[in-house]
């Protein structure tokens, strides 16, 4: 039934054969009331009529009996009582066979024969306890005061009513069926006249998206009919913009040289572009699967899994994930996995996949090079430095020693680059390994130690203010070559006889570190190169520096899961060079990230 009161048609068919039915009962009911009244006032007007003929027969009559048997033979065929009472109610004559006239009560107390005997006729329906049953009564006075009455059972005119509506029954009957027929013809005339809407939606829902209403069933279906179309060509502009925009997408990534695999929120495989099947052909035979089913290194499906893990900002956020994977056909990729919270719920992430195996040669012959050829001018360096100071030992001419301590300040400024280029290639070439815990005090004991010389020759101090329960994730030898680099940088721009100040300041899961200096300052334009391979300021080239010392921090750092920046100026007007590392116990995301 529910089934059945969902469909439009029969909802339809309901209502109009609902209100066929209603306005049948209504106008049946208002007729039968209305036959009732009309029925019951011919009735009486004929009665008191009949009444009137029977008063003139009994008048005209010799005498009463023989007046009687005249009423009576005018209605043969009729049930009708007749009376004849005097002026003071007691009855003369009685046609109801079995009643004598002597033995009726009184009966001018009767409504009908007070009506009469006050103007002349008088008309009542009412139960008669002579006879137990209901009569319509009609009375009519005699010139000498006498009353005649007619009776007739209440059942001759209710036999009456119920012919007529019985008539009307059958009207009414016939009425209901032609309301059913109009019901079913409307109801399907409605469901053929929106059976066009019906094709075009379904239409519609098959792709032909040209099909527009042109016929109206009528015009109250204006409006629908509008919305229809408009919906069609705001679907159809839709679809097409969309069909535009993925033929574009896939033109893109079909002509990419760098790999794509966009994943699901699950981490399935969803799609990938042409250049990637070719890196990984079972990637495009297996959509739907796992990373690790089509691109078989666990790191990689590693690092998708605590991406899709990271919690979110819907608001707009991302986050990425890099990594490099290295192929058994010699091929290096970088990988960059990305996921963007305003899609976060679905779509996954998009990996790309670059291969930088040219890159790693070359980035592995440059770092072989710059090793060999440094480990290569040691030997003859060391012969030179030595070579000099012997000459400067010797009693020579000024001329001659001051070319000495000119070869001999260049050899040592040669040694410190090829130290620091040997440094650099170590740590290209060799991992850190695991992290360990280091405590920062004893590291820059060390380092003071070392930078004595550079320190008494500007007469600096070194003022330390790191608190005994500084332990950082890291290790102890790179983090001394970062506060001797930094500490020696700033030896050679502090004024002389001012001092070097290291802060080890607690942040959450950080320690940062600061090497603090009232020197000169780095020019702002300065500041995002001065991390570079032998990139030095120009007015500060005179100073002696290799131009390494602040890239082998930068790299020694964040081999540590660090970072490192510079504030030049410093809110106090001082050049601050500034790192973080792990506290200990504390995970470092940017060690696990470069990892």
């Amino acid at each position: 039934m529910k089934a059945l009161w969902s469909s439009f048609r029969f909802r339809i068919f309901c209502a109009v054969l609902v209100a066929a039915l209603a306005s049948g009962v209504i106008g049946l009911f208002s007729v039968r009331v209305f036959i009732q009244d009309r029925q019951l006032d011919d009735f009486r007007e004929m009665l008191l009529r009949h009444t009137r003929l029977a008063a003139g027969l009994v008048q005209e009559a010799p005498d009463l009996a023989q007046g009687m048997r005249l009423v009576e033979r005018s209605f043969d065929g009729w049930p009708v009582r007749c009376s004849v009472a005097d002026a003071q109610g007691r009855v003369l004559l009685e046609s109801a066979g079995g009643v004598a006239p002597e033995s009726m009560d009184n009966h001018s107390d009767r409504p009908e024969m007070r009506e009469a005997a006050a103007s002349g006729v008088g008309f009542a329906i009412r139960h008669s306890a002579t006879l137990g049953q209901d009569f319509a009564y009609a009375a009519s006075a005699l010139s000498d005061g006498r009353i005649l009455r007619l009776a007739l059972p209440l059942p001759v005119l209710e036999d009456a009513i119920a012919g007529r509506m019985a008539v009307l029954s059958q009207v009414a009957l016939v009425a209901a069926v032609v309301a059913i027929g109009l019901a079913v013809l409307l109801s399907g005339a409605l469901r053929a006249s929106l059976r066009s809407m019906i094709d075009m939606v379904e239409d519609l829902s098959r792709g032909h998206f040209r099909r527009r209403l042109c016929r109206l069933p009528g015009h109250e279906f204006a409006p629908l009919v509008e919305a229809v179309n408009r919906m069609a060509a705001n679907i159809e502009r839709e679809v097409r913009h969309s069909a535009d925009q993925a033929a574009q997408l896939e033109a893109v990534l079909d002509t990419m040289s760098d790999g794509v695999l966009v994943l699901g929120p699950q981490g399935q495989i969803r799609r990938c572009n042409a250049a990637l099947v070719r890196l990984f052909p079972l990637a495009g035979r297996q959509p739907g699967a796992q990373v690790i089913e089509a691109i078989p290194h666990p790191a990689l499906q590693e690092a998708v899994d605590s991406l899709l893990a990271e919690k979110m900002d819907a608001a707009g956020g991302s986050a990425q994930r890099q990594l490099t994977l290295e192929l058994p056909t010699d091929i290096s990729l970088a990988v960059v996995l990305s996921r963007s919270g305003l899609a976060a719920d679905r779509l996954g992430l998009v990996a790309v996949f670059r291969d930088v195996s040219a890159f790693v040669r070359l980035e592995r012959v440059r770092r072989d090079f710059v090793a060999n050829v440094s480990h290569e001018l040691r030997t003859p360096l060391t012969a030179i430095q030595g070579s000099a100071e012997t000459l400067l030992e010797l009693d020579g001419e000024p001329q001659e020693r001051r070319f000495a301590e000119i070869i001999y300040k260049h050899a040592c400024a040669l040694s410190r680059m090829v130290d620091d280029l040997l440094q650099l290639a170590r740590l290209d070439a060799q991992p850190v390994g695991a992290l360990e815990d280091v405590a920062a005090g004893p590291v820059l004991e060390q380092v003071q130690a070392l930078c004595r010389g550079p320190l008494e020759a500007r007469r600096l101090e070194l003022l330390a203010h790191v608190p005994a329960d500084c332990v950082v994730r890291g290790h102890a030898r790179l983090l001394m070559q970062v506060f001797r680099n930094l500490v020696e940088n700033a030896c050679r721009y502090a004024p002389e006889g001012s001092a070097v100040r290291v802060f080890a300041l607690p942040e959450d899961q950080w320690w940062r570190f600061r090497v603090v200096d009232d020197g000169p300052g780095i020019p702002e334009a300065e500041q995002s190169r001065i991390f570079e391979r032998f990139y030095q300021v120009e007015r500060h080239r005179s100073q002696g520096g290799t131009g390494l010392g602040l890239a082998i921090c930068k790299h020694a750092v964040e081999q540590c899961g660090g970072q490192i920046l510079v504030r030049s100026p410093a809110p106090d007007g001082s050049t601050s060079f500034e790192f973080t590392l792990a506290r200990c116990g504390e995970h470092s995301p940017a060690k696990e990230e470069n990892a």
